[in-house]
């Protein structure tokens, strides 16, 4: 099976070169000619084209993709600035040993006790003068600190947000589940505080679950404007006209200079760490994407394919084009060319093709007195000797056509003259009854058709008026009673026949499709589109199976003309195969003769007759 599989591409693609170079044969000299100039100048700057752009495609994307990995990477060290601030606050709050003194304090304050909220001010003052420290240099951040026992703090007034609202917030239950050292990285979600929500409308947040060694444990929320991440990506957007986005790792879209982008999910793989070229907008992109410090989420490049690279690729195809143009002028000079160098070869096919088709008396007019002139006049004294021939040999063949056409109806057979002769001796003898007078007037209407040649044709009235004497004598001779029905329309009754030629067919109907019954022979004319006379002879006698039809098809159609033999019987020794035959040889492939029969049903012949006019 293996070599099967093996052999098959290579046999398939032999035939398809093998058909190829057939076709090419096929072509006259003025189209190969053409095709050989066009490609021999259109494939090889086609190659260079293609492999200049080939070439030059991936070092380009290579390019700008390293240049989209070099902005990324900057992105990513301010970015991580402004990460390691929150990191740095979140760690200062689980692990400084004062501040979590502070912590343990403002969790022991019972809210139910008449001091609490005096309590509760002061531990928060004493807690804003501990981050104090770290809140003053750090970017604008909003903090909170949210205890187990419903207490809080804050940087922001409680009127923007209440904190004990984080407690519907979905992530929440997430945030419990965490351990010390985990991070819960929350993501983009629209501003809580009020005041900032039409310049500010989003937030990036991150928590931490803080456990305490007392019984309340606390919850860290910081969040920073997502404007501030903005402000990052713009610097560089604004530089390569690409465009950037922070990302999870799922592609929504966390922050991005195009604030409608946030929140919703790039349609792309952006874990890749390989690039991509993707579809944005109806444009082609490359996606360059990077990973963010401390935490799962990307930075991702769209960078315009066609810009960055469409430059240096647009001067290439300039250069290749304006090659191309002048090779195109170049080509079509030499398509100019070969056409003038090729008319007299075209001058010769077409006489040729009016040679082909019969035409001897079209001659090649050149002039002058190069190679392919003298090629013309070579051939055009050749059409004349080739004339001259056929002349001499269509002359040849109607005198041998004249000739068999003698022969031909020079074959009478005597015993039929002889037995009828006897027959009507015999009646007269016994009977003596007027049915003698007509047979021996048919008879002699007969023979006096029979021995009068001048003119090989007659018309077809009297052709059928002969068939009609001689199926008479045929029944008085075999003691048949075959009825005769002649159907003649009136402008087919003076269109002239070649004299004698349906006998043979009346005859072999009679003796060979009724066998001593009673039948009937139909015989109708007709003309046909003014050109044709169409003659139909119908018979219902015993006819002939399917296999005999063919055996006799064949026997007609395809045997050489030949004299008759012994055996066949008819008036004058013409059999049905001669008939054919003679037809052809007086009218060439313009007759046509149709056999048709069916057994126990009968046979029919029908022939066409082209009209000579004279």
């Amino acid at each position: 099976m293996k070599g099967h599989f093996d052999d098959t591409p290579y046999t398939f693609g032999g035939e398809r070169t093998m058909k190829l170079f057939k076709k090419l044969k096929q072509l006259s000299l003025r189209s190969r000619l053409m095709i050989a100039v066009i490609f021999c100048i259109l494939f090889p700057w086609i190659i260079t084209y293609f492999v200049s752009n080939y070439l030059t495609k991936d070092p380009l994307e290579e390019l700008a993709v390293n240049q989209a990995i070099r902005s990324l990477s900057l992105i990513e060290m301010n970015l991580k600035h402004v990460l390691d601030e929150v990191m740095y606050t979140s760690n200062y709050i689980k692990f400084d040993s004062s501040f979590n003194q502070v912590m343990r304090q403002h969790q022991t304050i019972d809210p139910s006790s008449p001091q609490a909220q005096q309590e509760i001010v002061l531990n928060f003052i004493e807690i804003s003068n501990h981050l104090s420290t770290i809140t003053d240099i750090m970017s604008p951040t909003f903090l909170t600190i949210l205890y187990n026992n419903d207490l809080y703090y804050m940087n922001y007034s409680l009127s923007e947000f209440h904190p004990l609202d984080f407690y519907k917030e979905p992530w929440f239950d997430e945030l419990k589940s965490l351990s010390y050292y985990q991070t819960l990285w929350i993501g983009v979600h629209p501003t809580y505080i009020q005041s900032d929500q039409d310049s500010n409308p989003y937030l990036i947040s991150f928590g931490n679950y803080l456990r305490q060694a007392t019984r309340y444990d606390a919850y860290l929320i910081i969040s920073v404007r997502e404007k501030q991440i903005r402000s990052l990506l713009e610097n560089h957007q604004q530089d390569l006209s690409s465009e950037f986005y922070l990302t999870d790792h799922h592609g929504k879209v966390y922050s991005s200079a195009d604030e409608t982008m946030i929140t919703q999910t790039l349609p792309y793989d952006v874990n890749s760490k390989e690039y991509d070229i993707v579809e944005r907008n109806g444009k082609n992109y490359f996606l360059v994407s990077h990973p963010v410090s401390y935490s799962d989420w990307r930075l991702v490049s769209l960078v315009p394919y066609q810009e960055t690279i469409g430059n240096i690729n647009s001067m290439t195809r300039i250069t290749i084009t304006t090659q191309g143009a002048l090779l195109l002028l170049f080509l079509i000079g030499l398509i100019v060319l070969v056409r003038e160098l090729t008319k007299p070869l075209i001058e010769l096919y077409e006489v040729t093709k009016y040679v082909e088709q019969g035409d001897l008396s079209r001659r090649a007019k050149l002039s002058g007195d190069n190679d392919i002139s003298k090629l013309g006049f070579s051939f055009n004294e050749m059409l004349d000797t080739v004339e001259d021939m056929v002349d001499q040999v269509r002359l040849r063949e109607q005198e041998k056509r004249t000739a068999e056409l003698e022969m031909l109806q020079a074959q009478i057979n005597p015993h039929f003259l002889f037995n009828t002769l006897n027959a009507i001796r015999l009646q007269i003898k016994l009977n003596g009854d007027p049915k003698s007078a007509q047979l021996i007037h048919a008879l002699s209407s007969l023979l006096r058709m029979t021995v009068n040649r001048n003119n090989p044709f007659i018309r077809i009235e009297e052709e059928l008026e002969i068939i009609e004497n001689y199926t008479k004598l045929m029944n008085f001779r075999h003691q048949h009673d075959i009825g005769l029905t002649i159907d003649i329309e009136l402008n087919a009754r003076e269109i002239e026949v070649p004299r004698f030629f349906l006998q043979p067919i009346v005859e072999n109907a009679i003796i060979r499709g009724y066998n001593e019954k009673k039948g009937s022979i139909v015989i109708h004319a007709s003309i046909v589109g003014h050109k044709v006379l169409k003659l139909e002879l119908t018979d219902d006698g015993i006819g002939m199976s399917e296999e005999t039809l063919l055996k006799l098809k064949d026997k007609i159609y395809h045997s050489q003309l030949s004299t008759q033999s012994k055996k066949q019987h008819s008036f004058n020794g013409i059999g049905i195969q001669n008939v054919y035959q003679r037809m052809k040889l007086i009218y060439g492939d313009q007759f046509i003769m149709e056999l048709d029969s069916k057994e126990n049903i009968g046979t029919s012949y029908t022939f066409y007759i082209p009209i000579e006019k004279g």
